[in-house]
């Protein structure tokens, strides 16, 4: 039995938010509010609704990624959904999940609910915590330096000091499908600017048409 998700966005393949070519699922809905979130936006804007299993078979088909990072909004309030999804996509082929969150590792560990306890079974890597705008230290792919970054499994054990703890830089791709514009990565400062002037000059010409 296949739950409704509510889902702002997904993209089918991208080079950021984790190693390897992967998928990204963005939820919709959050219990927290953040200040600085790029998030905020996102959820304060229109959201479709899928099951699971249709989104089980839209990354079942992008044969070509590793993996998938869920982000949001916040994945664990639609956590056996999530779990279900990714239940499907593994009974199919071998598939890495990278899942950011803004509750701490420590308070999921003791949430006595099924679908929560599932997902985290499912996470090869957890980044956890509220993003803290005055701690935004601009270290890639997390937001601020309150965040913890979990090697959950072994599965990107070879590569994850390099990865995450290297020189890498924070790197963003900007999306663009029919009348959207999605920013892709954790950006720094500058990116957030970029980002900002090239939405308003993809609202201002879309409003000229």
């Amino acid at each position: 039995m296949y739950g409704f998700m509510r889902i702002s966005h997904f993209i089918e393949r991208t080079s950021v938010l984790g190693p390897n070519l992967r998928s990204v699922l963005w939820v919709h809905g959050c219990c927290f509010s953040c200040d600085g979130c790029l998030a905020k936006e996102m959820n304060a804007g229109q959201y479709k609704e899928m099951t699971a299993e249709e989104l089980r078979d839209v990354f079942l088909k992008v044969s070509d990624t590793e993996g998938i990072t869920i982000s949001g909004g916040e994945p664990f309030l639609q956590a056996e959904e999530l779990a279900t999804m990714i239940d499907g996509i593994k009974a199919k082929r071998d598939y890495g999940v990278i899942i950011y969150t803004g509750f701490l590792k420590e308070e999921l560990d003791k949430k006595n609910e099924n679908g929560v306890q599932r997902l985290l079974l499912h996470a090869d890597i957890l980044i956890d915590g509220h993003y803290i705008k005055e701690l935004d230290d601009g270290k890639p792919y997390r937001g601020s330096s309150n965040q913890n970054i979990y090697l959950m499994t072994d599965r990107y054990k070879p590569v994850f000091n390099d990865y995450y703890n290297g020189t890498t830089k924070r790197n963003i791709e900007i999306d663009v499908e029919k009348d959207s514009v999605y920013m892709v990565g954790v950006p720094s400062k500058n990116g957030i600017e970029v980002w900002k002037q090239f939405k308003k000059k993809a609202d201002g010409n879309r409003d000229a048409i």
